[in-house]
């Protein structure tokens, strides 16, 4: 079973309270729905509460279809909505919700990790299944770009670039190379054993006392750029400030440097009134402070979860609250 991440921090911040410390009504988007813990974790929490309500977000139709079935209470007593779709969508998503109570929109939820099916579903993701296709798609109805395609037709310096950008892997080029190397002799990549059979051979050694797989990042940068996930990490944060309400809060959960660098600089930009360069004397940018930002420091799970829950020790939450314009 998927165990959700930092579950009491994320619900203490996700969930904006009153002067008397009870849960505000309206909407809480749980914009990377997953395996659904964080919104099971708040929908049990205040069971008898009908004015509370959770939009969920998926964008991997199979995880979509598994979803409507397993929280069909949920969803009949219209205390949980499913929308199969991508969280960067957030304001055409949230335009087409019935919202017949009018409910302000009191939170956003963003949790970057994958969840346990997603792993288990054999498209590349993980380390042990080496027969598995090299596909990394969340959503295999999007532009057909996979993993796969990537490592077989991409010039040098574009594996380069994402290996470097979206994976900050500190041998980008040799792994570059061998995978070149490999295209020259006429071997295609196909599955995920046979990547690993190559990085195996030029990263195993520099990565032998690291904490971490050899391939981990070269994983995580073809998983980013399969998804075009830098670019809907911010498409879906600014998204998310614009539908909520004053006082509603933004919360994300990352699981590497380079999404919690995408949410901290978007924060810190959103936490000022202006952008101009301190040579500027005057506001030429215009841009208003629309955030407060609620965690100094990126909050990091107890050593008592990551023994429960392994998948939770690279998680770090940041939190941010709407102001008034």
């Amino acid at each position: 079973m998927h165990i959700p991440v930092l579950p009491e921090k994320s619900l203490e911040l996700w969930t904006s309270s009153d002067k008397d410390k009870r849960i505000k009504p309206g909407i809480y988007i749980d914009a990377t729905f997953g395996g659904g813990g964080h919104s099971n974790y708040l929908l049990n929490k205040f069971p008898r509460n009908k004015e509370i309500v959770v939009v969920g977000i998926e964008w991997d139709k199979e995880q979509y279809q598994k979803l409507n079935v397993q929280y069909q209470k949920l969803i009949k007593e219209k205390k949980l909505f499913l929308f199969y779709d991508n969280y960067a969508n957030l304001n055409k998503i949230v335009s087409s919700f019935q919202n017949k109570k009018q409910l302000p929109i009191r939170g956003v939820l963003f949790d970057f990790g994958f969840s346990t099916d997603q792993l288990e579903m054999t498209r590349g993701f993980s380390f042990k299944e080496p027969k598995a296709l090299l596909d990394m798609r969340f959503n295999r109805e999007n532009n057909g770009l996979t993993a796969g395609k990537i490592l077989n037709t991409w010039p040098e310096e574009w594996l380069i670039t994402i290996f470097k950008e979206y994976g900050e892997e500190r041998y980008a080029r040799r792994a570059a190379e061998a995978i070149l190397n490999s295209r020259k002799n006429g071997k295609q990549l196909n599955t995920v054993g046979e990547l690993l059979t190559i990085l195996e051979r030029i990263l195993i050694s520099p990565y032998r006392r690291q904490k971490i797989h050899y391939a981990t990042r070269i994983f995580q940068a073809l998983r980013m750029a399969v998804n075009n996930e830098k670019e809907n990490i911010f498409q879906g944060l600014a998204s998310a400030r614009d539908i909520l309400a004053e006082e509603g809060r933004l919360v994300a959960i990352s699981f590497h440097s380079g999404e919690d660098r995408i949410v901290k600089n978007f924060f810190r930009r959103e936490s000022r009134d202006c952008l101009c360069p301190p040579e500027i004397p005057v506001c030429r940018c215009g841009h208003q402070k629309t955030l407060n930002i609620l965690t100094k420091k990126p909050i990091r799970p107890s050593v008592a979860e990551i023994t429960i829950n392994p998948n939770s020790r690279n998680a770090r939450l940041r939190a941010a609250e709407k102001i008034q314009n």
